[in-house]
């Protein structure tokens, strides 16, 4: 915990939102997760936002844990990995949890797009058009979807455009996507009106702070001295690094890239 602080420091970093795993094939899951991303957060409350991590087919059960980890501990959300344990975004065996984060009004974030993990999962369980369903059932949730689809991130643009409480982060994007397809992506979203829901995301300690911050800081002079359209500006970037995850996170004081963004998903 203290190595995440000093990392933190290192990059400039405000707050950073803290997480577990819910991994059930490799029982990477612990149900009383909530208590320990609590421990953390009351060491460094101005530091740190917890999110709790649930197992996507606990049912009703998990549900119950979840309302805990908000009403209890004050977690600020829920992290999920529904094709990490075999299930689509859109298995009615989510349900629950997707209910009670509408109740509870507190965003869900889903992992989305390409991953290596777990062996012999379909890659169609990531596809983030499987949420429609979840959307249409559950019309005022606000979800973020995670990694913004990776190679469906234009898809996501689009649903974005339909679905007002519909957030996209770039964790890992750092780690093998070019400077131009994020300033594609990044001016397609401008058009499209969405820009102002995209968040950094790192999926830090996998990949350092510093790498998303060379990177997605370079994006708004790309576009200009390549002539993309709409240009993306140093607003958009100070929103993209802070304020549109505080203005997500309910978050009173605004953060942004002059006195250190909000990293996502450490």
């Amino acid at each position: 915990m203290d190595r995440l602080i000093q990392d933190m420091d290192a990059g400039k970093i405000d707050k950073s939102v803290v997480l577990g795993v819910g991994y059930m094939p490799w029982k990477a899951y612990d149900p009383n997760s909530a208590e320990y991303v609590k421990s953390m957060v009351d060491k460094y409350p101005e530091r740190l936002v917890g999110f709790y991590t649930g197992n996507p087919t606990g049912g009703y059960e998990e549900a119950k844990r979840l309302e805990t980890a908000v009403t209890k501990y004050g977690l600020r959300g829920l992290k999920m990995l529904p094709s990490y344990n075999y299930v689509a975004l859109n298995d009615r065996r989510i349900w629950p949890l997707y209910e009670a984060c509408q109740a509870l009004k507190v965003p869900v974030m889903v992992h989305t797009g390409w991953s290596a993990m777990p062996k012999g999962k379909m890659l169609a369980y990531d596809h983030p058009l499987y949420l429609e369903d979840v959307m249409v059932d559950f019309p005022n949730i606000t979800v973020v979807i995670g990694h913004t689809g990776f190679m469906w991130a234009e898809e996501v643009i689009f649903f974005m455009g339909k679905f007002p409480n519909v957030w996209g982060d770039f964790a890992y994007w750092a780690e093998g996507v070019p400077l131009w397809k994020v300033a594609q992506v990044w001016s397609f979203a401008k058009k499209m009106g969405v820009m102002n829901r995209f968040i950094w995301g790192t999926d830090y300690p996998y990949v350092p702070f510093t790498n998303g911050l060379d990177l997605f800081s370079k994006v708004a002079a790309y576009t200009q001295k390549h002539e993309l359209e709409p240009y993306i500006t140093q607003d958009d970037q100070a929103g993209f690094f802070g304020d549109n995850a505080a203005r997500l996170l309910g978050l009173r004081e605004s953060v942004g890239v002059s006195n250190g963004p909000v990293a996502g998903r450490p």
